[in-house]
């Protein structure tokens, strides 16, 4: 979908700015406060909620220090890669960010972009941890983005790895999008780039596009 919507800007000759977000050790990080509040936001039953509470807190760990285990202790965030339960709850939490984003745009404090002819309004994408964010090339949209991505952050514990998160633009020149790209302390990347192991930018009517 993300190839398609920068495809379909691309021949209409429309301006946005793409910002893919990595979150930083993002399993480790999760607040499992915020957890249980978005498990009631969704309409969760509290029975269901203590379940869960039951499973994260009753878990204990021990740390291999120079091949000898130190005593266990009990974890305070975080969910456990490798637990069948981990990706569904991971998802819960990150609903929290398109609840974030939503709001934004119903009150137009974030202004996404328009794709097909119905005008269909795309402002996210999301799978697991990757995130990206679709708006027009304004500075208000950058500061509105900063600070949707720094309330998520206070909120559930997952932080932006700048060094693995980028600000692309199409129909926006190079200089404004530095300018734009520095508003929110994002280096910039060239289209095409790898997004979720698929080419993101490039000419899907090309052998080559599929094949690399």
């Amino acid at each position: 979908m993300a190839t398609e919507v920068v495809d379909f800007m691309k021949r209409e000759k429309k301006s946005e700015v793409l910002f893919k977000v990595d979150s930083e050790k993002a399993y480790d990080s999760v607040d499992w406060k915020f957890l249980y509040y978005m498990m009631g936001r969704l309409g969760f039953n509290e029975r269901w909620i203590k379940w869960i509470r039951a499973c994260l807190e009753s878990a204990t760990v021990s740390i291999l220090v120079n091949g000898s285990p130190i005593d266990e202790f009990k974890p305070k965030r975080g969910l456990r890669q490798g637990d069948p339960l981990a990706p569904f709850l991971f998802l819960i939490v990150v609903e929290g960010m398109t609840g974030l984003v939503r709001e934004a745009s119903r009150k137009k404090l974030l202004k996404g972009i328009e794709v097909g002819y119905r005008g269909v309004q795309i402002q996210i994408f999301q799978f697991a941890d990757d995130m990206s964010f679709f708006c027009q090339p304004t500075y208000h949209n950058m500061l509105v983005i900063k600070t949707i991505l720094r309330c998520f952050e206070l909120c559930s514990g997952l932080r932006v790895n700048f060094h693995k998160s980028h600000a692309e633009a199409v129909g926006v020149n190079t200089k404004n999008l530095k300018f734009l790209a520095k508003c929110i302390n994002y280096p910039t990347m060239e289209l095409p780039f790898k997004y979720l192991g698929m080419i993101v930018g490039g000419n899907p009517r090309r052998e080559r596009f599929w094949i690399q």
